[in-house]
């Protein structure tokens, strides 16, 4: 998909894809909330997008392990309208899955 607005006028729910395991924890918050306020930037005035922020979801936390991180990422992602990639998800071997996902399940793709 282009890099363009004209997706967020189908967007409803949206999912934050990249890399997070090995990342300095700070920059990978950062990292997410940055992708995040720039989907809300795209908000239209009559059209509210839902963000889901993998490091926000329930039963993620320090310690739980990369198969259970995915059980509960790939289970919020069923949910969602829109992936979006962040620059590094190649690096990563959960957003090669979410991604993955995303191509199998008719999941709009989008890429940073």
């Amino acid at each position: 998909m282009k890099k363009n607005k004209d997706w967020t006028e189908k967007a409803k729910k949206v999912f934050l894809s990249g890399k997070i395991t090995g990342e300095p924890i700070e920059e990978c918050l950062y990292k997410f909330i940055d992708a995040a306020l720039y989907i809300f930037g795209l908000e239209k005035k009559n059209q509210k997008i839902e963000i889901v922020n993998p490091l926000r979801l329930e039963g993620i936390h320090f310690g739980i392990s990369h198969k259970e991180a995915m059980e509960i990422c790939l289970e919020a992602l069923k949910d969602c309208s829109h992936i979006y990639m962040l620059r590094d998800w190649k690096e990563s071997e959960g957003a090669k899955i979410e991604h993955q996902f995303a191509l199998d399940n008719n999941i709009k793709i989008i890429y940073q």
